[in-house]
C-alpha cells in the first residue's frame, strides 16, 4: 500500500516502497509523485476547468542534501511542506496520468466518483494528449484519491520509459531525477 501526504487542499504526495529507478550504479534512488490539481480558469458554467498535474520527484530521504537545506530554510522540518516546497522550487518529471489507463477507458466506473471529461490538451514536445477534466476541485481531488493513487504504481513499471523521455527544459527525466537526488 503506498504512502499518502496530503501536501494542500489541492496536492497529494504519494511514495511506495519499491518506486525507484537505478542509474547503473550505487544504491537506487526511490520515487514518489505529487498529484495537483490545476485550475486552468475556464468558467464552471462553461466547462470543466481542473486538470491534474502529476510530476515525479525523489523520496526526501534520496534528494540532495542541498536542496534538502534549502526547503528546511524555507520551511522548517514538517515533511508535507518540505515535499511541498522541493517540487514547488524544483518540480519533477512530468507524466500523464492518464496515459497509464486512457481517460476514455476509465469512464464506465470512475463516472460514478466525479463529474469528469475528457479532452485534450498539449504536451510537453507539442503533442496531444488525452486529459481528464473535472468541474470542481472536490471532484479532482475525489478521483486524485479514489483512482490516480493507485493508478501511480502502474507508472513505476515502466519508470525507464518515462525517464528516457525529453524534457521541455531539456534533457530527460534522467537528468531531472540525478539533478535533485542525493549523490
Amino acid at each position: 500500500m503506498p504512502t499518502i501526504l496530503e501536501l494542500s487542499e489541492n496536492m497529494l504526495y504519494v511514495e511506495g516502497k519499491n518506486w525507484q529507478c537505478s542509474f547503473g550504479h550505487g544504491e537506487p534512488v526511490k520515487l514518489g509523485i505529487v498529484l495537483e490539481a490545476i485550475d486552468l480558469g475556464i468558467d464552471p458554467k462553461k466547462g470543466y476547468s481542473f486538470v491534474i498535474d502529476a510530476h515525479i520527484i525523489p523520496q526526501p530521504n534520496y534528494l540532495d542534501e542541498e536542496i534538502l537545506e534549502d526547503a528546511r530554510a524555507e520551511c522548517g522540518d514538517c515533511m508535507e511542506e518540505l515535499i511541498r516546497q522541493v517540487y514547488e522550487s524544483y518540480s519533477g518529471v512530468p507524466v500523464n496520468i492518464d496515459a497509464v489507463q486512457p481517460a476514455k477507458a476509465s469512464c464506465g466506473f470512475s463516472s460514478f466518483v466525479a463529474d469528469s471529461s475528457i479532452g485534450s490538451m498539449k504536451d510537453n514536445l507539442g503533442g496531444e494528449i488525452e486529459v481528464r477534466h473535472f468541474q470542481s476541485l472536490e471532484e479532482a481531488m475525489r478521483f486524485v484519491r479514489d483512482f490516480y493513487v493507485i493508478y501511480a504504481s502502474l507508472v513505476f513499471g515502466f519508470i525507464d520509459v518515462i525517464l528516457d523521455s525529453p524534457l521541455r527544459a531539456g534533457g530527460t527525466g534522467w537528468d531531472k531525477i540525478r539533478q535533485m537526488a542525493r549523490r
